[in-house]
């Protein structure tokens, strides 16, 4: 049977999806989870969204439970916007946003088809726009609440230069502001061409 995960609360379907590649397996603690159906609407749920994954590593199945906030309408709901807003995440820390930056900037990087790459390393790009957020004005070094769980706490303890914020935005000077769509209609969303597979 399932494990039902806590809900959490992320900022557009997008977000939710990047959430199942940060995440770690409940049961036995590593992963990576893999998607076992699409982000559906159920009302009655606890949050009112759900997402079925499996681990890769035990195949232990679990059930994650999401609030979308602002909720998406059918125009946001297949959007490659991360986050409408300029709050920071609650769902994903800062070494998350770091980590899926690099896994989605290598997927783009793999990429034969150059729209597909320029769009991937969009994405990429707003990962490290939302890992930004966890910074002030004036700090080189993110703050304690950065960070969600020991082993980022420890990560960052152990490694401080890898978190300094001129580092990252540098990096981010040389990606895409936006992504560009020549074609007339997008065959599958762009979190699936770097999701590991069902």
């Amino acid at each position: 049977m399932p494990i039902d995960l806590p809900c959490v609360t992320v900022h557009s379907v997008a977000e939710a999806y990047l959430f199942l590649m940060a995440s770690r397996c409940a049961s036995c603690g590593k992963g990576p989870l893999r998607q076992q159906s699409d982000l559906t609407r159920r009302e009655a749920s606890v949050g009112g969204w759900t997402l079925d994954a499996s681990c890769a590593a035990c195949s232990a199945q679990s059930t994650l439970h999401f609030l979308i906030d602002p909720m998406p309408d059918r125009t946001t709901a297949g959007s490659d916007q991360i986050n409408p807003t300029a709050g920071r995440s609650q769902a994903i820390d800062l070494l998350g946003w770091l980590s899926l930056f690099q896994s989605i900037l290598t997927a783009s990087q793999s990429q034969n088809d150059r729209q597909t790459a320029r769009q991937l390393a969009y994405e990429a790009a707003q990962c490290l726009d939302e890992a930004m957020k966890f910074y002030g004005p004036d700090d080189e070094l993110p703050p304690a609440d950065a960070f969600f769980s020991e082993e980022s706490r420890r990560r960052f303890r152990e490694h401080p230069d890898q978190f300094a914020k001129s580092k990252w935005r540098q990096r981010r000077m040389m990606l895409p502001d936006k992504t560009i769509k020549t074609r007339a209609s997008r065959p599958r969303r762009w979190w699936q061409f770097w999701l590991p597979s069902r």
